[in-house]
Order: C-alpha cells, then sequence, then structure tokens
C-alpha cells in the first residue's frame, strides 16, 4: 500500500511537470481521476489479496462512475511502477491485467495494452521511460526495453529489447534514419 502511495507521488509530480501550481486544477483531470482510481485499486488488491474481488463489488458503483468519467481502464492485476503519464485520456486508455510496466510509461490517448488468448500475468513487459504515440497499440505476449518509442497507431506485435528505439507502422518495426 505504501509502495502505491510513492507511486501515486510519482504520478502527481509528473502529471504537474514544471509548474506546481497546476496542483490547484489537476484534481478535476480525467487523467488524475484514472491514475488515482487504478493506484486506490491496486493498493486494496494488495493489501485484500486475491479475495479482492469479492469485496470490490461493493465499490463497482464508484468505479464505473469515475471511469466513465475518466475514459481510463487499468486491471487492479497490472503492476505499473511510478510515473505514469497520461495525456489525453478522453479517447480512452486500456491496460491489461497480465502486464508489468516500468517507471515513467507516458500514453498519449487511445493506447491499447492488451494480450492474445492464453496470455498470463508477465506475459506482456515493458521498461522504463517509454512512450506511446496517439492510437498506438501493443498486443503480448511481448517483451519491450527501455526508453521505447512507439509512433502514432503503431501496432506492436513482437519483442524488442534494444533500448532507446523508435518503432513506427503496422505491424511496427523499429525506426532507423538512413
Amino acid at each position: 500500500m505504501r509502495q502505491q502511495l510513492q507511486y501515486f507521488r510519482q504520478d502527481l509530480r509528473k502529471l504537474l511537470g514544471k509548474h506546481k501550481i497546476r496542483i490547484l486544477h489537476i484534481w478535476l483531470s480525467r487523467g488524475f481521476w484514472g491514475i488515482f482510481l487504478y493506484r486506490f485499486e491496486r493498493s486494496l488488491f494488495l493489501l485484500i489479496g486475491k479475495n479482492y474481488k469479492i469485496v470490490r463489488v461493493l465499490f463497482i458503483p464508484f468505479y464505473n462512475l469515475i471511469g466513465a468519467y475518466s475514459n481510463i481502464e487499468i486491471n487492479y492485476y497490472a503492476d505499473i511502477k511510478g510515473g505514469l503519464l497520461v495525456l489525453h485520456p478522453s479517447v480512452g486508455i486500456v491496460i491489461s491485467r497480465f502486464s508489468v510496466i516500468g517507471e515513467n510509461l507516458t500514453l498519449t490517448g487511445g493506447n491499447i495494452i492488451g494480450g492474445n488468448a492464453g496470455c498470463t500475468y508477465g506475459d506482456i513487459n515493458i521498461g522504463d521511460n517509454c512512450s506511446l504515440g496517439a492510437n498506438a497499440v501493443i498486443i503480448g505476449p511481448i517483451t519491450l526495453g527501455n526508453g521505447i518509442t512507439i509512433g502514432a497507431s503503431a501496432c506492436v506485435i513482437k519483442d524488442c529489447t534494444t533500448d532507446n528505439t523508435t518503432l513506427l507502422g503496422v505491424p511496427a518495426a523499429a525506426y532507423s534514419k538512413l
């Protein structure tokens, strides 16, 4: 629970950027509430354990209300480190329960991180300091290295463990300047 609170602080710092005065209105943003809901649910899941899915039934109206406002659906099984930033959540964000994601993930909007049938927890592994462009999709099982940038509308279906790489296209491939 304490770890999730520290991660939420990192998320807030990244959401605020260099203008700390934004804290006065940031709590009204969709991104804030989507990230808050994920961190809250993840904390309860880590505190209660596997029985959380039973206790969760009591909170479903609250979750649905905030989820509808934020347009962000992150499964509480997903393990996401601090520094999560959602720039334009109005077009929707979905992150699968099979995901293990490093620090400082930036989602532009319209992003889906999901898995094929037969995926299990940890089959979708994304490194630190990654960024997804608008409408970028990741379909696992997959492993991505650190510093990966995925271009707008790209669909990533193959592993890329080379750090600091840009992936573009459908299906996504590493981009190199000629």
